[in-house]
């Protein structure tokens, strides 16, 4: 019962030291504490005793005037001294953290006063006058240099072990926080690219697209072969692409060309648009999606929402600033502008910039102004150098 208590007590205790320390701290103790009590660690302190008792036996041996008991105790006190020394600044080493000079000077002053409380205590149990060694100028020589040493040699392990310790603390803590920080951004990643496929292809254009293919084909409109024609062309583009890490300019291109057409055959007169990519620049890796979303917020925002309707140019330039060159994707449109209800605010275009912090930091930027005379324009700009895999053989194969 008394010892069922006392190692509640215990694990109470135990409980909060780890609870005060940090996760790094905690996994040192526990690897500790399962190789001392499970793989058999605990047999270094017979290991240590027994040797330290055999050095005490042979410097016995000389003229020390010191019996082997005497010796085998001094010297286990000492090395088991150092030993607790070691482990403390082992496991507390952030107690020790910019405290080093501190520390020696503490232990240089206690050493020597212990040595003069020992030496009391001995003249007392041998029955002589307390500090009746102080008086022996050869014994207090020769107690205050062993004392001077030990401290040194204790001071100076303790800062030692303390000091590279809080260095493999910094890193460690460095180390870690960088994989959790990456993992919080892969997982953000992962969110935004699946938002990004919920978006893009919604129902209703599905929906509003089918049914004027199904209005046109029941008049017999020539016009309704080509629209599925251009159905067809945006869902093998979109479909595979938006499923990749990246994809090409020139690829992005040809889905915003099939959705504009789509688009222009349900609008009519009320949409015009252009479409300006570069074969140079066509092969150039770019997230897939940001395209295509920046003509569909053109088209929501701001040509369906304008009864006159309008045009949309996308262009795609180099631009070249000082060593850096950037991939500047502007797509402009002539349609209501501010007057639609917050361009700048759209889940698609917030999934862009989530998208573009990702993956490329400060490096990327999306720019979002008005059009004179009337309409908006969306500007991306991405470094060449793009952080993003290449499109799979399986992407250009769709697109065929």
């Amino acid at each position: 019962m008394m010892f069922s208590g006392l190692r509640r007590r215990y694990e109470w205790f135990a409980g909060c030291v780890l609870a005060s320390l940090s996760e790094v701290e905690r996994q040192e103790v526990r690897a500790f504490d399962h190789w001392f009590y499970r793989e058999g660690g605990w047999r270094w302190i017979l290991y240590i005793a027994g040797g330290t008792t055999l050095a005490a036996w042979g410097v016995s041996r000389l003229e020390l005037n010191l019996s082997f008991a005497k010796m085998a105790l001094l010297f286990n006190v000492v090395v088991f001294m150092l030993a607790w020394a070691c482990l403390s600044a082992w496991f507390g080493y952030r107690k020790f953290q910019g405290k080093a000079l501190r520390s020696t000077l503490i232990t240089l002053v206690l050493v020597p006063l212990g040595a003069v409380v020992g030496g009391t205590i001995a003249d007392l149990l041998q029955g002589r006058a307390p500090l009746a060694w102080f008086h022996n100028d050869t014994v207090f020589r020769t107690i205050m240099i062993a004392a001077l040493a030990f401290g040194l040699v204790y001071a100076a392990t303790v800062a030692l072990i303390a000091s590279l310790r809080n260095r493999e603390y910094v890193a460690k803590s460095a180390r870690l926080e960088g994989e959790a920080r990456q993992s919080e951004l892969n997982r953000r990643l992962a969110e935004s690219q699946l938002r990004l496929l919920q978006l893009q292809v919604e129902p209703h254009f599905l929906f509003n697209t089918l049914g004027s293919a199904q209005q046109l084909a029941e008049r017999g409109a020539p016009e309704a072969a080509r629209l599925i024609a251009d159905l067809i062309r945006f869902l093998r583009s979109s479909t595979q692409s938006l499923r990749e890490k990246a994809t090409t300019l020139k690829q992005d291109a040809v889905m915003a060309s099939a959705y504009l057409a789509i688009m222009q055959t349900r609008l009519r007169e009320r949409l015009a648009y252009s479409i300006d990519v570069p074969d140079a620049i066509g092969g150039e890796p770019i997230p897939p999606g940001m395209l295509i979303t920046l003509v569909e917020n053109a088209i929501k925002h701001g040509i369906e929402p304008s009864p006159s309707g309008g045009a949309i140019a996308v262009t795609a330039r180099l631009e070249s600033s000082g060593d850096d060159a950037r991939l500047a994707i502007t797509v402009t449109d002539t349609g209501a502008g501010l007057r639609s209800a917050a361009p700048g605010q759209g889940i698609g275009l917030s999934n862009i910039r989530e998208r573009l912090a990702l993956l490329y930091g400060e490096r990327a930027t999306l720019e979002l102004e008005e059009n004179a005379p009337r309409g908006f324009r969306a500007r991306l700009l991405l470094p060449v150098a793009s952080p993003v895999a290449q499109p799979s053989a399986a992407t250009a194969d769709a697109l065929r």
